[in-house]
Order: C-alpha cells, then structure tokens, then sequence
C-alpha cells in the first residue's frame, strides 16, 4: 500500500554499543541493502532504514578513528619536533623523545588489553576499552610522558652546556632531580586513582590509564628507558646544536 510504513524494534540480548556493536551495524546495513535491493528488483519500491543508538555509536566511532589518530600523530610529531629543536637546538633530541612516547603508549594499552580483555578487571566484560577513552586520554598521556622526560632532559642540558660530558651530564642529572620527579609522579598517580574507585567504566578506565602511564614513566622510562638512550647517542643527542667542549667530570654537585 502506497504511503504505508513500518516499524521493527530489534533487542540483542547482548551490549549493542560494546565491541560487537560495528561488526553488527555493517552486517545489517548490508543485509538491509540486499533486501532493498531485492524487494525494488520486484517492483516494491520500499526503503529499509537501520537506526538507533547502535548505528549513531558505530558512525561517530568510524567517523572519530578515520582522522583523529592521524592527526594526533602529526601534531604531536611537529610539537616534539619544533620544541626540542627550539629548547636544544637538536633534531636527534626530538626523535628520541618521540621513542620514549611511543614506548609508553604502546606498553600502557597492551597492559590494558590484557587486564581489561583477557583478566577482565575492574568489572570489564571482555570488550575493553569504550572508543571515546583513547581519543580523550592519549594527549593527556603523552603530556605526561613529555613532562617528566623534558625535566630530566632540560637539567641534562644544562650541565652539558657547564662542560660536562652527556654521559656525566646524566648522571649528574638523575642524581639532582630523581628525588622531585618520583615524588611529582606519586602525587599524579595518588590523585588519579580515585577515579578507579568509580562505578562509570570509562571513568575507572580513565584512571587506570594515568595511574599506569604515572607508574611506567616515574619508574622506568624516566630511571632506564631515557638513561640509556642517551647513553647509546652520547654526543650525537645534541645534532645538529653546538655544545661546549668537556671539561669537567662528574661529581657530587652543588
């Protein structure tokens, strides 16, 4: 009958928004088409819509991942980049940097694929994380990993440009400022692990992933991942800048 419609509600009994919520649109959407499709070749002329909070989620999560993470990635390329060479006058500097935050990233989201995937902690039901947390937490992630990495990096510097040699200048460095970032890193980490006590899941998600990133720089990419690959550029760290020539050694300092 012309002008006649019809509704059909679908109920899954399983979470429509979770991880099985995009696979589920497109194979609707797909199987809606061939219906369509067939129906029209029959002459009906109707039109099947799919709607609902399942295809709105999968949309605005396709629509988020095809540009944010490329975007993301080329500023926090150029920020790092322009910065370090402005701060150093180094380019060698800025890739390091951007190694050190890579290695964060990576090791903190694998350590929450497995404690919210195959552990399944914090009430994680196996599909873990919500597709907003990323999105929202990476640029909070790495202006945490930058902070404590550029702290370190900036008193380094320093007692390279007083003469040392980068290797003393180092550890010179970790000795004066190891204390102060510990402590900067363990107020972080006490202040966002009230948000794991929550009953929102992306909010208990959101502080796990600070509280690991916290945990992961303070006491090892800051104490041995940063140490060390300063140790294998030595003075290469400082290309294409001007340092002054050693001559000091390291000692207790002042």
């Amino acid at each position: 009958m012309m002008g006649a419609a019809a509704i059909l509600e679908l109920t899954p009994d399983w979470n429509a928004v979770g991880a099985n919520c995009a696979p589920w649109v497109r194979e609707m959407r797909k199987v809606l088409g061939e219906k369509e499709a067939e129906g029209n070749s029959q002459g009906l002329g109707w039109k099947l819509y799919f709607e609902g909070m399942s295809p709105i989620i999968s949309d605005l999560r396709d629509e988020m991942y095809d540009s944010a993470p490329y975007f993301m990635c080329l500023a926090v390329v150029i920020v790092v980049l322009f910065l370090t060479f402005m701060s150093f006058h180094s380019l060698t500097m800025g890739f390091r940097l951007l190694v050190t935050v890579a290695f964060s990233l990576s090791w903190v989201f694998g350590i929450m694929v497995v404690l919210l995937q195959d552990i399944r902690v914090a009430g994680a039901e196996g599909d873990g994380l919500h597709f907003i947390v990323p999105i929202v937490n990476v640029p909070v992630l790495i202006g945490l990993t930058l902070d404590y990495d550029l702290f370190l990096l900036v008193r380094i510097h320093e007692y390279r440009l007083q003469g040392f040699s980068t290797q003393d200048a180092t550890m010179a460095a970790m000795y004066k400022t190891s204390g102060i970032i510990t402590v900067a890193g363990l107020i972080m980490l006490t202040a966002f692990s009230a948000l794991t006590t929550s009953d929102l899941f992306m909010l208990k998600t959101t502080g796990l992933l600070v509280v690991l990133t916290c945990l992961l720089d303070t006491f090892l990419v800051r104490a041995w991942l940063v140490p060390s690959l300063l140790m294998i550029g030595v003075e290469w760290n400082w290309w294409p800048g001007k340092v002054p020539p050693i001559t000091k050694r390291c000692r207790v300092l002042d």
